[in-house]
């Protein structure tokens, strides 16, 4: 998992263009008549053009809606509700954990806006070793604790969306479900509703938010072409999940996965 981590971060800003930048600095430090040292402004140009651009809030609101939405199918007719998981915090030195607020939208929004009769479960494992509760625990804790709403299946083991879809239908499956509200934040629908789809489950979609929920200072005039740490953040994770959109375009769903 943390060298697939490693390889996105790679390809993706700010990383990319700094690595960019370093490469600049290097080929100017060639004797002047190599090729190298004549290629050092274009692309230290190029790539704090490519660095500035990615960190505007038009770049990163193009970028957005080039994710689209996932399509509901009219006749699916869900006979559960299914959240995923979308990180936590973590204290090293405690190793106390709790939800991101990424999960904690989620779970929110799922028990405010999903059909109050159905089931719910909650999906996502431990990503990273030294994780102690799944994402599936936590989430199950809150929306009892909080919300009074429990959780009837609890999917502890998976660590990616693909996993979510294949570990979320053997659940499901055994229980006589074939279709499922899906709850997810809007940029992540996509691709969960599409994987999910080919594991077998029928999916409609409660996407968290939508692409159009910026606030409307930072879309106005000049501020569109100023770069911001929040449009930055955005851009990431909107390449972030074409990048995984492409990936999982051209791989097979991996097994079930056990604990």
């Amino acid at each position: 998992m943390e060298f697939h981590a490693i390889l996105t971060t790679l390809v993706m800003p700010p990383l990319a263009p700094l690595l960019g930048l370093l490469l600049a600095f290097i080929f100017w430090c060639f004797p002047a008549a190599s090729p190298f040292a004549k290629l050092s402004l274009p692309l230290a140009m190029l790539s704090a053009a490519t660095l500035w651009i990615c960190a505007t809030p038009a770049f990163s609101a193009w970028l957005g809606g080039q994710l689209g939405k996932a399509v509901r199918d009219p006749e699916a007719v869900p006979q559960a509700v299914v959240i995923l998981g979308g990180g936590r915090y973590r204290d090293e030195k405690s190793g106390n954990e709790r939800l991101s607020a990424t999960s904690l939208e989620r779970v929110a929004w799922a028990v405010d806006k999903a059909p109050e009769p159905l089931p719910v479960m909650v999906s996502g494992g431990r990503v990273y070793e030294r994780e102690q509760a799944s994402e599936a625990e936590l989430m199950a804790e809150l929306m009892q604790k909080l919300f009074r709403r429990p959780a009837t299946w609890r999917e502890n083991c998976s660590r990616t969306t693909a996993e979510n879809a294949v570990n979320s239908a053997a659940l499901l499956h055994d229980s006589g479900i074939e279709s499922v509200v899906l709850v997810t934040h809007w940029w992540h629908m996509p691709r969960a509703a599409r994987v999910f789809a080919r594991a077998g489950i029928q999916v409609q979609p409660l996407s968290v938010g939508g692409a159009e929920e910026l606030l409307p200072r930072a879309q106005t005039g000049l501020l569109r072409w100023l770069p911001s740490a929040a449009a930055l953040l955005r851009t990431q994770v909107y390449w972030r999940e074409l990048l995984a959109r492409a990936w999982y375009y051209w791989r097979p769903l991996p097994p079930v996965r056990a604990c």
